[in-house]
């Protein structure tokens, strides 16, 4: 195909597309009208030889051609856009959309910070933070819908940059008239508790289950939560208790009434790295995202 006979417009709006699933909401995040935007799917459709979107049941549905576009298409779009932008970053005047991806509850420690930040240095920038396993966030950064990534991230391959962000120990964390809450806990009462366990991707055993295991040890989980905001009010309703990292179980007691005990066995530290995308390595808006993050880290983690 010939890009010179291609309107190159029409790939911002077949991006907007795929992103929003949606004629509407895709015309309004480029600023297009709805017939505009709906004259522009006609002329893909045209251009492509495929319907690239079809309606259905729960909205609009790309085709297996559009989802063979969806990556490579935002990839190209996105290098264009780095390499028009200015090589330059005012986050006093920055109207940037930062979105982070996390797969762990640990960015409970770090968000405050980074919410203080923005406020303070970048007041009209975006955050938005997405969850999902480490193939998922790979994904985002990969397709350039994930700016940067948090999580246990090791062994990653060269197309994507890592560095320390913060190591964190463990703790135990139950309400404060919890029968277990009034003395040090022992080996007997915390294998005897009913566990909660905190996982935002779902997967089963962590660091805390490891380290027992290591001992022959293992816990009696009765619920699994996705999230640090579900299981602080899990927490507080119940004789539930739940082995997380100490900044993690301090957030959660700063905002509920909860206790915070040692645990009654080792656990190694947990580390968490950031990570982003090498292509984006020099951009001044990342650079500047990644250097809070990790100074946020410094003083979360030590």
């Amino acid at each position: 195909m010939n890009l010179r006979s291609i309107d190159l417009n029409l790939l911002v709006v077949l991006d907007a597309l795929l992103a929003e699933r949606s004629v509407r909401r895709a015309g309004e995040r480029i600023g297009l009208s709805q017939s505009a935007t709906s004259h522009a799917l006609e002329r893909l459709r045209k251009l492509l030889s495929d319907d690239l979107l079809v309606r259905a049941a729960s909205g609009m549905e790309p085709t297996p051609r559009a989802l063979a576009l969806a990556a490579p298409l935002r990839v190209a779009l996105q290098g264009i856009e780095t390499a028009l932008a200015p090589h330059r970053f005012d986050p006093a005047e920055a109207r940037d959309t930062f979105v982070l991806a996390v797969e762990t509850y640990e960015t409970i420690v770090l968000l405050p910070g980074l919410v203080d930040e923005m406020r303070r240095e970048a007041p009209h920038a975006t955050l938005t933070v997405r969850s999902g396993s480490t193939e998922e966030i790979l994904a985002g950064l990969d397709g350039g819908r994930v700016d940067v990534a948090i999580g246990v991230l090791k062994g990653l391959p060269d197309r994507f940059m890592t560095c320390g962000l913060l190591a964190d120990g463990h703790a135990c964390a139950m309400r404060q008239d919890h029968p277990l809450a009034q003395a040090p806990l022992t080996l007997e009462q915390y294998l005897a508790a009913p566990h909660l366990r905190v996982s935002m991707t779902g997967d089963g055993a962590n660091a805390v289950d490891a380290a027992l295991a290591a001992r022959g040890l293992r816990r009696k989980v009765t619920m699994q939560l996705p999230h640090g905001l579900a299981a602080v009010v899990a927490l507080s309703r119940s004789d539930l208790v739940a082995s997380v990292t100490r900044g993690a179980a301090l957030g959660f007691a700063a905002v509920a009434p909860l206790a915070v005990l040692d645990l009654p066995f080792d656990v190694p530290r947990t580390e968490f790295r950031l990570a982003w995308n090498r292509r984006f390595n020099d951009s001044p808006a990342h650079v500047w995202l990644r250097r809070r993050l990790v100074a946020i880290g410094a003083l979360a983690g030590g």
